[in-house]
Order: C-alpha cells, then structure tokens, then sequence
C-alpha cells in the first residue's frame, strides 16, 4: 500500500513544484545533502537560478528581516558562525551556539582583512591586497579573483589612505566590490582613486570619484543596492558618501554628524548611533534613511554598556546586537571585544553580554545561502 501511495504522490507532485515550492524552502544544509538525490537533482540545486530562487524565499533574506545569524572573524583569519533565537535561551551558555568553520584559505601566515558580507558571501583580502576572495561560509566554497595590481600605490604617493566596501546590486545581478584609495599629502586628501571589481563580468575597471578630495572614514555599508561611508572634509565637516551600485556613482550628502558616532544598518536602514546628552539617555540609536529619520531610541545610562562601537541587527522581538570593548584588571583596553544584546521591550531595558573575546573580531549579519562565489562562466562546483 505504501509504495501505491508514494507512487500517487508523485504522479501529483511534479519535478517543478518540488524544487521550485518545496525545496526552495529547505534549509542550506538539508539542500546540500538532497544533492546526493540524483544527477538531475545535483544540476537543478547546484543552478544560480535555484541558488536565487532559494535566497528570495528565505525567512531571513530580506534586509528587514529579524537577524538570528552572525559571521565572526578574528584577527588570525578564524572564523564563527554564531546562531540566535530568542525562543531558546535556557542555557544561557551562548558560546554553545558559536561554531568555528575549518577553512583553509591558502594564504600561509597572510593576515586576511574584513571587507564585506551580502547574502552569503563574505568578501576578504590578504594583506599583500593580491586578490579578492569571496567565501560562501555555508557550503564552504571559495574563489580568489586577482587584483591585478589595482590596489597598487600610485608611484608618487607617500601615505595612501584606502576603505572598501562589498555589496550586492539586484536589479543587474551582480555583486560588487568598491576599492578606494584617498592620495594625502600631509594632513589633506589631495586626490581619490577609485576601482571597481564586478563578479559578474570578472573584471576590474577604474572609474571617476567625481567630487572634491575628502577622507573617507569607514567600511562600506550596504543598505538597498547603495553602499555608506562616513567621511570628513576640512570645509563641509562630517559627511556621507554614497555609492550606488547600479549606475556606478557617487553622491556626497550633507547630513547631522559628530565624530563620535558611528554607523550600522537595522532592519534593512542606515543607521547611526548618536552621543547626545540632549536625551534622556547617553546614547541615542537613530534609524534612517536620509535625510528622513525613521526611528530613535534612547538607551539609558543604567545599562552600563561596554563602549560598544557596532550596531548589527534587530531579532524578531525587537532586541538588538552590538559589539563593544571591554578592559582587563589593568583598564587597558587591548582590543578586547564583546557581543551583547539589548532588549528594548523591558522596562527598564536590559543589557547583557552574550560573548566575549580577548582579541579584536568582525561581527556582521549573516544569511546562509546557496549562492555560489565563482564566475558565471564557471561551474559552481568547480
């Protein structure tokens, strides 16, 4: 009876609609092993059009979405993936939920530097800045893109200044990584290189700044097709510079800024974290998409906070993830690092630490995915 039953099943159930309304929903680690199902099977789930269709109908893919997964990477190129939910917090022993990922680079004693992370690649350069590696984490495959000497120093430049920037832009289909060298000549940026690399044609080309010298300040932030920086111009102050990754081009936006704060993305917006004693609280999380301000939040001295200097995500019943640093017995504060987690629906809110590392780490949402960090010209299994 039951093989009658499986065989009805399948007369109903059409080689379509299982890949397309059942697999797609399927978590990263169950479809890496139905690839084992059969030849068909293997070429339908290792396709960029399933890896794409499974990203799109993932729970967690939306900018939006609450974040219950973090990438971790030290500075001795160890990487983490780190699970939260906040239905299960029996334990109350969070490292239980850190996972190292056992990785071999191919980069000997090269130091690895953080540049960027969207649906589930992670985006790395070696110290000697020879290559790009992208990474996909969850099914552990890697590809190194030379740079072909673009992040070279122009031959008269004494102090070069570079920052970057890793992101995604949907309506091309391409993921793309922005390089950007500021020329300084004593205390003042005197010009700005700027390189481009598209995963999607494998080629690098340079193309114009387009505005007056400034410093640029931070990694890239990725919100909806654009990447952030914050910069600083002797005659305008603090900055944003925008980069959309469409068209290519930057913006330069005047905007209410200190140095003291710091920027983040939170549900899929820009955000910055403000210093303010204007507030009831020391420190001020201002949500937006400029120039509009969506949300603020006051977060009140009593949290005792660690100087915490990244904001990540909100979970699904609106607490947030940040990273700060900690002292040791000394007061030093040797780049020691934590993750904590702020509840805001508590009254009064709550703070607690939920990792702490004695070095300095990356932190940075991550959403598992199948999408491949090869050329489109090249297998995805190569």
């Amino acid at each position: 009876m039951s093989e009658i039953k499986n065989k009805q099943l399948q007369s109903y159930l059409s080689d379509d609609l299982i890949t397309q309304e059942i697999l797609t929903r399927l978590p990263v680690k169950s479809i890496l092993r139905f690839k084992s199902v059969s030849k068909q099977w293997y070429s339908t789930l290792s396709s960029s059009d399933f890896a794409n269709a499974h990203l799109i109908k993932s729970p967690f893919s939306h900018p939006s979405a609450p974040v219950n997964s973090l990438f971790i990477m030290d500075h001795y190129n160890c990487c983490y993936l780190f699970s939260y939910d906040d239905d299960d917090q029996i334990s109350g022993n969070f490292e239980d939920n850190l996972v190292k990922l056992d990785v071999d680079f191919g980069v000997g004693k090269d130091h690895l530097r953080f540049r960027g992370c969207g649906n589930g690649l992670v985006c790395l350069t070696p110290a000697s800045d020879e290559y790009l590696i992208i990474w996909n984490p969850a099914t552990r495959k890697l590809h190194k893109y030379p740079s072909h000497g673009y992040f070279k120093c122009p031959d008269e430049a004494n102090n070069v200044s570079i920052t970057c920037g890793f992101g995604y832009a949907s309506s091309v289909d391409d993921y793309k990584f922005v390089g950007i060298l500021s020329v300084i000549e004593g205390s003042t940026p005197t010009s700005i290189i700027v390189h481009v690399f598209s995963m999607r044609e494998n080629r690098w080309r340079n193309i114009e700044f387009g505005h007056d010298p400034l410093f640029i300040l931070n990694l890239g932030m990725f919100v909806s097709d654009k990447l952030y920086w914050s910069a600083y111009s002797k005659q305008a102050g603090y900055l944003f510079v925008r980069f959309d990754l469409v068209v290519e081009r930057f913006d330069v936006i005047n905007i209410d800024w200190d140095k003291s704060d710091f920027l983040g993305v939170m549900r899929g917006c820009l955000s910055k974290c403000k210093y303010s004693e204007a507030f009831t609280g020391d420190r001020v999380l201002h949500i937006m998409e400029p120039p509009l301000i969506v949300k603020s939040i006051g977060l009140p001295k009593g949290l005792k906070l660690d100087c915490f200097s990244e904001m990540i995500g909100f979970t699904k019943t609106d607490k947030f993830f940040l990273t700060g640093s900690f002292s040791d017995e000394t007061g030093d504060f040797p780049s020691r690092r934590t993750l904590g987690i702020v509840d805001t629906c508590t009254k009064p809110m709550q703070y607690r630490v939920l990792l702490r590392f004695n070095k300095f780490i990356n932190i940075v949402r991550y959403v598992p995915s199948l999408v491949s960090p090869f050329p489109i010209d090249k297998p995805s299994d190569a």
